[in-house]
């Protein structure tokens, strides 16, 4: 099927096929599953807790479960009730994993054609799928006005036009975050002087549109965004469909490099060391020319990154955050949706003190089930 499709109308008839039995082969995974253990008060697993944890990492910490009594983790209605979301559905871990194998034998084909042939790595291509389709609900407060659509690759995309059909298990629990970060960056913006102009720095962002859509919203003056150098590559890509598709995000940037697309920088954030050089010369380099670091205020946001990095990387980075910060005098946010060490479960004193270690104060704490359980405000 995936051969004949050469245009957005022709394909869709087989779209839906394809999508019927996908639907109905995911609907399969609510069946009642002998003894299935499901706990209400700690509610499912996202996607990320489905993949293999590295054995090098600590268990006790980064792996930690949440089939404890003593679980600190609210339910996902909880979460979802204050973020104004519909929550995940309640599911067995089999029904998330079934679900989860779906989407993974479908990803080859939804980009069988795509020209961009972004690169796989770390959920990107599964996470780009979810947030379009918590993106394309017009009654979620992450509603993005088709941009991540526009994102997806022709034809296959109007899988999207469906997506009543899809069970709120993934995109769902993807969504919580989505709507989390955009809330808590909002806030920032506004509780800062108007004087000054923010620039965002997403750390890991992967294929989302986040900076775009804060663009777009007039929330942030400028965008960098750092990742591994083969999903810079291929979001380059998929910015050159994007920009095809919406032409006014190709508007030139003004003499002081603010506006436009976001800025892709690559980054290995193993490497510490290339990290802090390469978040000092995005600092800094607004002393240059006519920009002046005290009229910048800068957010760092962390979604889904942390929990693919070595141990002891992710407390690094929170400290050379910080320290660029510092070094520059320049005032600084925080806003993260992921696993922060030494923090097993929801625990706020343990999130306090890990993130005082690297130098940051907490504000706002909201964990949620996941592996990216970490939902967290700070300057």
């Amino acid at each position: 099927a995936g051969k004949m499709l050469t245009s957005e109308a022709k394909s869709f008839p087989a779209i839906v096929v394809l999508v019927f039995f996908t639907c109905a082969d995911t609907s399969l995974a609510f069946l009642p599953v002998p003894n299935a253990s499901f706990c209400p008060c700690r509610g499912s697993v996202d996607g990320s807790e489905l993949q293999q944890e590295n054995p090098n990492k600590t268990n006790e910490i980064r792996g930690s479960k949440y089939n404890r009594s003593d679980s600190s983790i609210p339910s996902p209605e909880v979460v979802a009730q204050r973020l104004n979301i519909r929550p995940t559905r309640q599911a067995s871990k089999k029904t998330w994993l079934r679900a989860m194998k779906i989407h993974k034998r479908l990803l080859p084909l939804l980009h069988s054609l795509d020209q961009c042939k972004p690169a796989d790595s770390s959920l990107n291509l599964a996470c780009l799928w979810w947030k379009a389709l918590a993106g394309s609900d017009k009654s979620s407060p992450v509603y993005d006005e088709g941009l991540s659509y526009d994102l997806l690759p022709s034809g296959f995309r109007n899988i999207l036009k469906l997506r009543k059909l899809y069970p709120r298990l993934h995109h769902a629990n993807v969504e919580l975050r989505t709507a989390y970060l955009d809330n808590a960056i909002e806030d920032i913006v506004k509780g800062i002087d108007g004087e000054k102009k923010i620039q965002l720095i997403c750390m890991g962002a992967g294929y989302d549109l986040r900076g775009i859509k804060m663009l777009e919203r007039k929330l942030v003056d400028d965008v960098v965004e750092l990742d591994l150098m083969e999903v810079v590559d291929a979001k380059k890509r998929l910015f050159g469909r994007l920009v095809r598709r919406r032409p006014w995000l190709n508007a030139a940037k003004n003499d002081s490099n603010e506006g436009g697309l976001p800025t892709l920088v690559p980054s290995d954030f193993n490497n510490i060391q290339d990290v802090k050089e390469k978040l000092r010369k995005v600092i800094m380099g607004r002393s240059s020319s006519t920009r002046d670091t005290n009229e910048w205020h800068t957010i760092f946001t962390f979604e889904g990154v942390m929990i693919y990095l070595d141990d002891g990387v992710p407390s690094a980075l929170l400290e050379v955050a910080s320290d660029v910060l510092k070094d520059g005098i320049i005032d600084g946010s925080l806003v993260l949706a992921d696993r922060l060490e030494n923090v097993p479960g929801g625990d706020k004193d343990l999130g306090i003190k890990e993130l005082e270690s690297g130098g940051w104060t907490l504000k706002d704490w909201c964990p949620k089930p996941g592996l990216a359980r970490h939902m967290l405000s700070a300057e």
